[in-house]
């Protein structure tokens, strides 16, 4: 397999931190966020098997407080005893990494979301009344449309700065998820469609974005941002929750969150990188 590659931009590998000390404040703040989401997480998970056993909704908004609460509690207290850990050499002192694998957890946790829940917006929402075959023939049509957004995306990316073209097509697909919660007919049918558009350049160029200028610990800051994927396995479930009590379309507030977080992170990416220049992904091969 070939390598990760990036350029050190920050001289990590030559044993300082090139600009001097990375923004520490921001670094932890941005690590604590990550666990937010984590226990989170973690806490969706044992309210899941606690569900088994005791279906009560009430029972398993508790169980999804304490537990969240109490590995946010542990793992806060550990983040504050080793942040003196935390060195200019450390890819967890470089915000845009760590801001990356939190957008990396909610692009993810949309897609699925969106992809999971297609067929039944389809044959529930959709103005006229559409079959289970017919809609899964639909599906088809929405992964045209994610190859054409990421061929189509591709070119843009070689034209304008990666992390514009990444904060655009997010609000685009936050404007997209708004209306198919306003459920406006076939305008809403559409806005599903073009969600698939938006999201096809989302993955690659957050990783490309998240691993900017850390030279050989890119490959390390690669593990932790594909692990974010987890996010689909998590966040598709409340979006399933919603929808059981609010209805399909309001489903749809989910990713929508989730999409108004990745616009977050590729519009604040040059303030958290502190990079000197564009990220032009034309430029940056393997990506």
């Amino acid at each position: 397999m070939p390598d990760v590659k990036s350029t050190d931009e920050y001289h990590l590998d030559e044993g300082d931190a090139g600009g001097g000390v990375p923004n520490r404040p921001l670094a932890l703040i941005m690590l604590w966020l990550n666990l937010v989401v984590l226990s989170a997480s973690v806490g969706m998970i044992v309210t899941a098997f606690a569900t088994i056993f005791d279906p009560d909704e009430s029972h398993a908004l508790r169980v999804f407080l304490g537990s969240s609460a109490v590995v946010l509690a542990v793992s806060s207290i550990a983040l504050l005893l080793r942040a003196q850990a935390i060195t200019p050499r450390s890819i967890r002192s470089y915000p845009h990494f760590s801001s990356a694998t939190l957008a990396q957890f909610f692009y993810v946790a949309a897609q699925s979301g969106i992809f999971a829940y297609f067929i039944n917006y389809m044959t529930s929402q959709a103005p006229v009344e559409i079959s289970d075959k017919a809609a899964s023939s639909l599906a088809s049509i929405g992964f045209i449309c994610f190859l054409v957004g990421r061929f189509t995306g591709a070119g843009l990316l070689g034209k304008f700065p990666a992390h514009r073209v990444l904060g655009l097509y997010a609000v685009l697909n936050v404007a997209a998820c708004l209306l198919v919660v306003l459920k406006l007919g076939w305008v809403s049918v559409v806005c599903v469609f073009l969600s698939y558009f938006f999201m096809s350049i989302m993955f690659p160029t957050i990783f490309a974005l998240g691993i900017h200028g850390l030279g050989t610990r890119a490959k390390k800051a690669s593990a932790y941002i594909v692990m974010a994927i987890m996010g689909g396995a998590i966040v598709p479930k409340l979006m399933g929750h919603v929808a059981d009590h609010w209805g399909m379309s309001q489903g749809f507030l989910v990713p929508m969150v989730c999409f108004a977080a990745v616009a977050a992170f590729g519009f604040l990416w040059k303030t958290l990188s502190q990079a000197e220049g564009p990220l032009n992904l034309a430029q940056a091969r393997g990506h």
